[in-house]
């Protein structure tokens, strides 16, 4: 916590050792983490943990300033202390914007036991194979979770199987070849206290991973007033009462303007095999690839109608009619039908006359 000048007037630093952790040096957990920390802030600030979220407030005109160590960092499935709680965002979001969230087996998923998930499975032609509803078991892990997800006579088993990845991300593989395409058509689950169900928390289901980025937004008092964007970065290694941050400081600004050559994990999507690569090679490499596709389809869409239009041509000279000769065989058969009518007109008249001299 800083003042104006940006002089230090109270410093936590949280240190995480395996399961342990300590703030200033005082041990805490899980339970009693907020506890601690508030103490040790000493009323220069208040930290608050409400709807599964963190919030750290100064008091009066004083700022907050949240920096990771360089040398060793918090990391938690490859995101720092900060990041995993949004302490330092500039783009935040009404939904989870990342489904690698550290979640292990044993981790509590917080959902209400009996909550249900409806699933559709589809064929390769998009035919509805099967619906099927999954209950939340009475178990309270992850671990319990996907069980009743994996299960084959309660859950999805004979589809395919779902599998948590050591970054907690959960991913589903369905059998056969072709295998069949999962969809979520209802997500009657909520967790507590985040509000999130099961759908959005481990992003199953196309549908909530294509739309995760339509909640995105830039905070409202940056956008409002961007003088107010930190430019500077924490000098960590200063103590309380002495300068923290300096007026002039830009180096805030070019790590910001170099976060698109930051490597980050992609995962997998489309055509795209994700992994580790920087933001701005991903974006290049995805519009490329979007552009090849694009272009392969109008080529489609073009060879399909020149297929169209001459099978069209060949067609009618096929079945068409030809004015000219059909006029001269009607005029043909006019011709015929009067010869024949006069044929018949003179043996008509001739037999009444044979009739006549009888």
């Amino acid at each position: 916590m800083t003042n104006a000048a940006g002089v230090i007037q109270a410093r936590a630093d949280i240190v995480f050792s395996g399961a342990t952790m300590t703030v200033n040096g005082a041990a805490a957990t899980p339970a009693t983490f907020l506890s601690v920390l508030n103490a040790q802030l000493g009323g220069a600030a208040t930290a608050t943990f409400t709807d599964g979220r963190l919030s750290i407030a100064a008091t009066g005109t004083n700022g907050v300033a949240v920096a990771d160590d360089g040398s060793s960092p918090s990391n938690k499935a490859g995101r720092g202390f900060s990041h995993y709680f949004g302490l330092n965002d500039l783009i935040s979001a009404d939904r989870p914007a990342f489904y690698d969230n550290g979640l292990t087996a044993a981790s509590p998923h917080g959902f209400t036991a009996g909550e249900t998930l409806t699933f559709r499975f589809t064929g390769e032609t998009g035919s509805r194979l099967r619906d099927l509803q999954v209950a939340v078991p009475a178990g309270g892990t992850v671990g319990d979770l996907v069980a009743a997800l994996n299960d084959p006579a309660t859950g999805i088993g004979r589809f395919g199987t779902f599998s948590l990845a050591g970054d907690g991300s959960l991913s589903f593989t369905g059998y056969g070849n072709p295998a069949p395409t999962l969809s979520v058509l209802e997500d009657r689950t909520t967790q507590a206290p985040s509000g999130v169900s099961v759908t959005e928390l481990f992003g199953i289901g196309g549908g909530v991973r294509a739309s995760r980025a339509d909640g995105f937004v830039l905070r409202a008092d940056i956008r409002q007033s961007p003088s107010k964007l930190a430019l500077a970065q924490l000098n960590l290694s200063a103590s309380a009462g002495t300068q923290a941050l300096s007026t002039g400081d830009g180096r805030g600004a070019l790590a910001l303007a170099d976060a698109g050559e930051r490597s980050a994990n992609f995962q997998a999507a489309g055509g795209s095999s994700g992994g580790s690569i920087s933001v701005s090679r991903y974006a290049a490499e995805l519009s490329g690839e979007i552009g090849g596709k694009a272009a392969a389809a109008k080529n489609r869409m073009e060879t399909a109608g020149a297929l169209y239009s001459e099978a069209g041509a060949r067609q009618t000279a096929q079945e068409g009619v030809n004015l000219d000769e059909e006029l001269v065989l009607m005029t043909t058969y006019q011709q015929a039908f009067n010869a024949s009518a006069r044929l018949i007109q003179a043996a008509k008249d001739m037999y009444e006359t044979l009739m006549g001299m009888v």
